[in-house]
């Protein structure tokens, strides 16, 4: 169970430091953002509004980003050698980046499916961390 809930572990900090990496890549409002904003016509405040928004969704992959590096090295530095304050630590880390990625995605009306799956994987890592040792 423990080499499982490494795999997990890993993978969920992978899957958090890439989904950063994506946000970063993001140069015009997607549609479901400008579905939110109600599809307003061409202007210089849409325009600004537009650039304030990029702006802040990269600053939230910024720290995605963050938080998908600190994952990646508890999990090699920590979790391998047993620690287990570091296994809680990543299961705060993953709630505090995710809960607010996923709540803002659902309240935009895009697809919170992706930081829910994050949360699950995580979760699911941490539990087995506990299972009987080998």
């Amino acid at each position: 169970m423990k080499k499982v809930s490494l795999i997990l572990l890993y993978t969920s900090g992978f899957l958090m430091l890439l989904g950063g990496i994506g946000d970063q890549f993001i140069n015009e409002l997607l549609e479901v953002h400008k579905n939110y904003l109600g599809n307003p016509e061409a202007s210089d405040l849409y325009n600004r509004s537009e650039s304030l928004i990029l702006l802040m969704l990269h600053s939230l992959g910024g720290g995605l980003m963050a938080a998908g590096v600190s994952i990646l090295a508890l999990t090699h530095f920590a979790v391998r050698k047993g620690e287990r304050w570091a296994v809680w630590t990543i299961l705060i880390i993953a709630f505090i980046a995710q809960g607010f990625n996923g709540y803002g995605m659902y309240m935009a009306g895009s697809h919170y499916w992706y930081p829910l799956m994050l949360l699950l994987i995580v979760t699911a890592g941490v539990l087995l961390n506990f299972g009987p040792k080998k």
